[in-house]
């Protein structure tokens, strides 16, 4: 009680104590205890300081203030974590707190274990007590007849027939029980806080209920450690997932979804090099056995999360170099852009030869000095007083970059800053996504990526100077980036005042829209292709009402369910016309290279296609192609399958040596899944038959039987076929070899004959050569 009397708030409320009516009805509210409300000079009411929603990722949190430990379990002293640090003491991670989608998906997981174990235990106890139910109900049977009617007393309609029973809706109704263990499953924001006093010697039964909650916390990033982050690269490995995301955007917003933040990049990329060099170790063990699994982990995922590691630490230490000495090296923001870029794109760093041999090399128009003077502010920048550093070479920058990447995501990278060229790094892919997280525009031109790149001199004064292979004068812009917390998709997005910049496509309360929306997919789903077309229409023009123009998100997802709903019902030129109009508003939204546009492209294709219209199919394929390496590099996990349907459809129109291009091209990308490789060899080698050439067209068929049988078994359809067609192929290779060894007997049988007749032919020309010389000697006598 002494303890309470000195706290400046009172920890109890007692129920004797009045309201103040004249202060309106009390809100009980789940918010952080720095939370404030206040009421401003305009009268309106606003809640500062709203930190965190959900509580903080014990993860994060060092094992001894009540974390999981998971990431101390991890760090080993071998030499290859010693950019990671040792704890994870870091008042960044304090801010660190789970995400909405993993608390629920935690919730409804804890939820549906308690239902299913709610009803084991009472099937458990049903079957205990059937044998006296059964005892009971032979004791009480009796013969119960109404005015000679059956005591079911059957309902029957209007016209006296029966009526039909109506199935039972099995619902599961909640108990008071149910509601209380649901009631428990609430989290504390206010779990792990820093700084904090304990309750143990104040209120016993505070520090319990605290106690409590910090165990539901860790078992709540416990549970996104050792299950969400597992499931989603089994997702991966498997084939699960929907659609793989195509670039990092589309990494975040999945992740995102699956209550995943993005500081789990690296667990994830661990995760991922685990699979893959589990697969590494199981080939070599079965290919003495000429077995093999159906699916490995694609290369494509690791790929992708150490580029997207890499974006996001070097947006941190860029934003570290344009600040230091009080923002000095914003003097010539274009020279420490370009030379940051230049190391990041590159494999290592010049000699001096290398750059007077490139040098004695440069066109007429190259940039001079007076070109990189006008890129220099001459005020500003620490006061006067501040000496800007020298321009860093690409070893300090690849050092602060992977001491970053330790920090922020406790991994070491293994594609990027290697020694030698490697091929997995995704050099066009890092510069994309580079610029997209730091605002950076630059030129639209060829740049040599994955070579050799020149920096600085290594003077001092910030001497501007000709980077390679980006110079400073490629630097266009650099555009401030901002998050609208009422933007329709996440993350930071470059706004400004120019006619490139603006808002982003802001989300649209309409109730109204949105239940149209869902009627007609309902409508569409139940085959009512009719009156699903109309509603997706009448949501379009509820949604072109209120937005500034069509470029809108909910536009283009109208536009998508139209173009569907045309093709299901037998249009799909009509069909095509609507995706067409959807895409040209999808490319305006976020750019010819947003990931949404792939899907569209591949949509108009099938569409197109299917109409017949193939010179305009195989373009959005190839434009589908295209963006598809652009955004993921040569090992997109979708890059084979595409390049496949490509072949086919050339195959289809009769282009074989065209056919054959895309097969073999298709044939050389990785992909996951040993069933499509099969497919990409069958029609390769259907190809190779076709033109003649037999003896490839087996050697080819043999690889796709060998993937049949081991995946599908002897008796499969395909594994038959392909059988069917390796004996056809044979056959007619044997047949064609003879034909050829006739014809070249028959060639070489010509030619002696040819040649006889022009040995005869020679020495009839020579004996008439003699005659005349003797005719000639003849006449000249007399």
């Amino acid at each position: 009680e002494a303890a309470k009397a000195r706290l400046p708030f009172p920890i109890e409320k007692k129920e004797e104590e009045k309201k103040d009516e004249s202060l309106g009805p009390t809100i009980e509210a789940c918010a952080p205890i720095e939370a404030k409300g206040i009421r401003g000079s305009d009268q309106r009411n606003y809640v500062l300081d709203m930190t965190r929603l959900t509580p903080r990722d014990a993860n994060w949190i060092p094992v001894s203030k009540g974390g999981t430990g998971n990431w101390e379990s991890l760090i080993k002293d071998d030499g290859k974590t010693e950019l990671i640090p040792k704890d994870i003491e870091d008042d960044e991670w304090t801010l660190a707190v789970l995400r909405s989608e993993l608390v629920t998906s935690y919730a409804q997981v804890l939820m549906s274990r308690y239902i299913n174990e709610k009803k084991e235990k009472e099937a458990k106890e049903a079957e205990k007590d059937a044998p006296r139910k059964e005892e009971s109900q032979d004791t009480s049977k009796t013969d119960e007849t109404t005015d000679g009617k059956d005591s079911t007393n059957e309902a029957t309609t209007e016209d006296g027939k029966p009526e039909p029973e109506k199935k039972e809706q099995k619902k599961t109704a909640l108990n008071e029980e149910d509601m209380e263990y649901l009631k428990s499953l609430r989290f504390n924001v206010n779990v792990f806080l820093p700084d904090i006093n304990s309750l143990a010697s104040i209120d016993a039964d505070a520090y319990k209920q605290i106690q409590k909650d910090e165990e539901m916390a860790r078992n709540a990033a416990k549970f996104l450690w050792d299950e969400t982050l597992p499931r989603i690269t089994r997702m991966i490995r498997d084939g699960s997932w929907h659609q793989v995301p195509h670039d990092g955007k589309g990494l975040t917003e999945a992740l995102h979804q699956h209550g995943v933040n993005c500081r789990y990049l690296g667990r994830l990329a661990a995760l991922a090099q685990i699979e893959e060099e589990t697969d590494r170790k199981r080939e070599e063990v079965l290919k003495q056995s000429g077995q093999f699994d159906r699916r490995i982990m694609s290369h494509y995922w690791l790929e992708l999360l150490e580029c997207e590691i890499v974006a996001r630490a070097a947006k941190h230490v860029l934003d570290g170099y344009l600040t230091e000495n009080g923002g000095t090296a914003a003097l010539n923001p274009a020279q420490t852009v370009a030379s940051f870029l230049s190391a990041l794109v590159s494999d290592g760093e010049e000699t001096a030869a290398q750059t007077e041999k490139r040098m004695g090399k440069r066109l007429t128009n190259a940039p001079d000095e007076d070109d990189f003077n006008g890129l220099t502010f001459y005020e500003g920048g620490g006061e006067g007083d501040a000496v800007a550093r020298s321009v860093r070479g690409r070893f300090d920058v690849w050092k602060d970059i992977e001491a970053e990447v330790g920090r922020r995501f406790r991994y070491t990278l293994t594609l990027y800053n290697r020694q030698g060229k490697n091929p997995r790094a995704r050099y066009p892919a890092l510069l994309r996504r580079v610029c997209q997280r730091t605002g950076v525009r630059i030129a639209a031109k060829s740049y040599s990526l994955g070579a050799k790149c020149l920096c600085s001199v290594g003077g001092y004064g910030g001497q501007m100077m000709a980077s390679y292979p980006i110079s400073p004068v490629d630097i266009i812009d650099i555009v401030p980036l901002m998050k609208h917390s009422a933007a329709h998709g996440e993350g930071f997005v470059p706004c400004g005042l120019g006619a490139t910049t603006g808002l982003p496509p802001l989300h649209i309360s309409l109730p109204d829209v949105r239940a149209t929306l869902e009627a007609a997919h309902i409508q569409h789903n139940g085959r009512a292709l009719s009156r699903a077309l109309d509603l997706s229409q009448e949501a379009c023009s509820l949604y072109q009402r209120v937005t500034e123009s069509p470029a809108h998100p909910g536009v283009v997802r109208c536009l998508d369910l139209m173009a569907s709903i045309l093709f299901d019902a037998g249009e799909p030129v009509h069909g095509a016309a609507n995706a067409l109009k959807g895409l040209g508003l999808a490319v305006q939204i976020g750019g010819f290279d947003n990931p949404e546009v792939i899907g569209t492209h591949l949509v108009v294709f099938q569409m197109l296609a299917t109409a017949g219209e193939l010179p305009r199919a195989i373009k959005h394929l190839r434009a589908a192609i295209y963006l598809m390496e652009l955004l993921g590099g040569p090992s997109h996990v979708e890059i084979s399958n595409a390049y496949h349907k490509a072949g086919t459809l050339y195959h289809g129109i009769g282009d074989l040596d065209t056919a054959l291009k895309f097969y073999e091209e298709a044939a050389s990308r990785e992909s996951s899944d040993r069933l499509l490789e099969g497919m990409v060899f069958k029609s390769k080698s259907t190809v190779l038959a076709g033109l003649g050439k037999f003896k490839e067209a087996v050697d080819t068929e043999k690889h796709a039987y060998q993937i049949f049988s081991v995946i599908l078994g002897e008796n499969h359809q395909l594994t038959r076929t392909s059988d069917a067609n390796l004996k056809k192929f044979m056959a007619a290779a044997i047949q064609y070899g003879s034909k050829m060894v006739e014809d070249a007997k028959k060639e070489k049988e010509e030619a002696a004959a040819l040649a006889i007749a022009r040995e005869i032919a020679a020495e009839e020309a020579a004996e008439e050569e003699k005659k005349k010389k003797k005719n000639k000697k003849k006449k000249g006598k007399k």
